[in-house]
């Protein structure tokens, strides 16, 4: 079943590929008024092999996206054993998804679509995600989007380990811009099971100077444990870095899900240019609106072991999570991870044919449900351990990684091959 779902989605990629494939952009479009997302750039594939190796955790992953300045847009996975994130089964997954820009590649037009299967471990039982969205800009200062997501699957509780568990959910997003302001509006509707409910809000964005940015938004739902506050602040680099820092911070609340997320970039390779810090900070607070509060997170998740330190030369993040579960209906426990993470890369160092080496240092803290056999209920148990990452590249187009956690005994390898 996973091979044939995986061929699948291949050929589907595939289709996608030469879909993005075709006449250039009209000489109209080529102007960077009619683009939010800078000058146009070669693109680039990676393809990777990852292993992670930890007491009787063995997971692997094949992963590739295909990348240019849109960002990534075709990427697929595979995994064996991994967390699916939703509650924290292991999985065998199959991810795979494409960015599309049918009218004649222009960006003011823009369907994005994506599927996730995974199979829980040492069951038949499968789960299935389906995302699409599709996004206009007819002016350089309006913009929509209309989205639907649907996921059927599985959750813990009840009288047996798995309860099966439908939700889907469709939204609509518009955004206009005067000046140095931005409003943006979000309403959706969706149904978890047997319970239907609605969300909408607003949010503001303010373009301050230096290239800063401020964004505050608020989503009310019908059910009051759903309302989520977002706020984020930052700085962007311009296309030609000019030397100084760029940044964010990202707050999301709700009664039951704190999400932080942070990052510093410093140096002349800072990507962090401002269709990215724009894109992720509304893409976050629109998400709230959608079923997966995790979805950023997610794709994240592709290729984050060679792609998260290619930002700039220095990069610091911070991520945070905490959520609550029901292990036993009627109990609260939580799921999460803190982790701070520190790369430095070494453009200048050159030897025959290895070069850019990095190194990285992260502190993590993990939160999980653990069953204590004499209460017979799970409690809370937290976990710290540090990591070190090591890694270089080949003849400019192969990256090798290792990342080791001793406490854990943990190891990761990553071979990635990158084609221009």
């Amino acid at each position: 079943m996973i091979i044939s779902r995986s061929l699948v989605l291949i050929i589907f990629l595939t289709i996608a590929l030469f879909a993005q494939s075709g006449p250039e952009r009209q000489d109209a479009n080529n102007d960077l008024r009619y683009s939010v997302f800078g000058p146009p750039r070669p693109s680039t594939w990676e393809f990777q092999l990852s292993y992670l190796k930890e007491e009787n955790e063995n997971v692997s992953s094949f992963n590739f996206y295909k990348k240019n300045q849109r960002n990534k847009t075709l990427f697929f996975k595979i995994a064996s054993n991994e967390l699916n994130n939703r509650n924290e089964f292991r999985v065998k997954e199959i991810t795979g998804g494409a960015i599309l820009f049918p009218v004649n590649d222009d960006d003011r037009y823009q369907l994005d679509i994506g599927a996730t299967y995974d199979v829980l471990k040492d069951t038949s039982l499968n789960e299935k995600a389906i995302f699409s969205r599709i996004t206009l800009r007819p002016k350089p200062n309006l913009w929509f989007r209309v989205g639907y997501e649907f996921f059927e699957g599985y959750k813990s509780g009840g009288n047996v380990s798995y309860k099966s568990t439908n939700l889907n959910s469709y939204y609509f997003a518009g955004k206009f811009t005067i000046n140095m302001f931005s409003g943006m509006a979000v309403a959706g509707r969706g149904k978890k099971d047997d319970d239907t409910f609605s969300r909408y809000g607003f949010a503001g964005i303010f373009n301050g100077p230096f290239n800063t940015f401020f964004l505050g938004g608020y989503i009310k739902s019908d059910h009051k444990e759903e309302n989520v506050r977002t706020l984020a602040v930052g700085r962007y680099a311009p296309f030609r870095p000019d030397g100084l820092p760029s940044g964010f911070l990202i707050w999301k609340h709700r009664d039951s899900y704190d999400f932080i997320l942070g990052g510093i970039f410093y140096g002349k390779t800072n990507l962090f240019v401002q269709p990215a810090a724009i894109g992720m900070s509304q893409g976050i607070f629109i998400s709230s609106t959608a079923l997966r509060e995790n979805s950023e997170l997610r794709q994240g998740q592709l290729m984050s072991i060679t792609d998260d330190y290619r930002n700039s030369d220095i990069t610091l993040f911070y991520v945070s999570l905490n959520q609550e579960i029901e292990m036993i209906p009627g109990k609260k426990n939580h799921v999460g991870f803190r982790a701070i993470q520190l790369y430095k890369i070494f453009n200048e160092i050159n030897f025959s044919i290895i070069s850019n080496p990095v190194v990285g240092l992260f502190f993590n803290e993990e939160t999980f449900p653990e069953y204590n056999p004499i209460q017979r209920s799970f409690a809370d148990t937290k976990k710290n351990y540090w990591s070190f990452q090591t890694g270089l590249t080949i003849a400019d187009y192969i990256i090798f990684n290792i990342i080791h956690s001793p406490e854990k005994s943990n190891w990761i390898f990553a071979l990635s091959i990158i084609y221009d």
